[in-house]
């Protein structure tokens, strides 16, 4: 995503995709995010324009053939037709999910209930897909490790395009495993009963973002680095 930060847009698409196949082996994840990058270059279209002319369809048409892991050549097909329609509709990605997420918040500001960014980004998509979900009450890891990108700024990691409109004191810990694992040995969640690790979901999600503001502040989801980064090495 870093290779199309000098246009926000195309920088967004590009994490949007990478977030949502960021589960698995690493190199496996690596490996199809730049089969896909490379179908894009080889167009001459910029990541936005590849999707907004359609171009993937060639690549990805609908068949039940796998592409990755579960996901087959139809989810992928239909991922790429929501972005197409949420780029039809908005400059962006982000411009999109902004107004979204700001008609979410004046609903809130009526019946008080807690909203959460990562829950209107997968009610929002506009085509059902199982790359972008968030089940009920589930910890939504990749969609909240793409929130972490758009949203924490003065990074090298993360890039910061949705900063002016979302406060990083808002995001959430993605609970990855690794993540979830080294949190036990911290303390910072429990084992259940039968000794099993802690669920990801969005109670233990809210808890470990707790714990990582009496660390870091306004900044919390800093701690994935340290937790995320303990995990892979041990």
């Amino acid at each position: 995503m870093h290779l199309y930060k000098a246009s926000p847009a195309d920088a967004e698409v590009v994490a949007f995709l990478s977030a949502n196949l960021a589960f698995g082996r690493r190199e496996q994840i690596l490996s199809h995010i730049e089969f896909i990058l490379s179908l894009i270059r080889q167009s001459d279209l910029t990541p936005c324009m590849w999707i907004k002319q359609g171009a993937y369809e060639k690549d990805f048409p609908r068949t039940d053939r796998s592409f990755y892991r579960m996901f087959t050549f139809t989810d992928m097909n239909n991922f790429f037709s929501g972005v197409k329609q949420i780029l039809n509709e908005s400059p962006s990605l982000g411009e999109f999910y902004k107004a979204a997420w700001q008609r979410e918040c004046e609903i809130g500001q009526k019946d008080n209930k807690k909203r959460y960014l990562h829950e209107v980004i997968a009610a929002a998509f506009p085509v059902k897909t199982a790359l972008v979900g968030c089940s009920k009450g589930g910890a939504a890891k990749k969609l909240n490790m793409f929130l972490r990108w758009m949203v924490r700024d003065n990074s090298p990691v993360d890039l910061g395009l949705w900063s002016a409109w979302y406060k990083k004191s808002d995001l959430l810990m993605p609970m990855d495993t690794h993540v979830i694992q080294q949190s036990v040995e911290f303390g910072f969640l429990q084992r259940t009963g039968s000794g099993a690790l802690p669920s990801a979901n969005i109670k233990n999600a809210v808890r470990l973002t707790d714990c990582m503001k009496e660390f870091f502040g306004d900044d919390p989801v800093r701690g994935d680095f340290a937790l995320f980064g303990l995990g892979v090495n041990s």
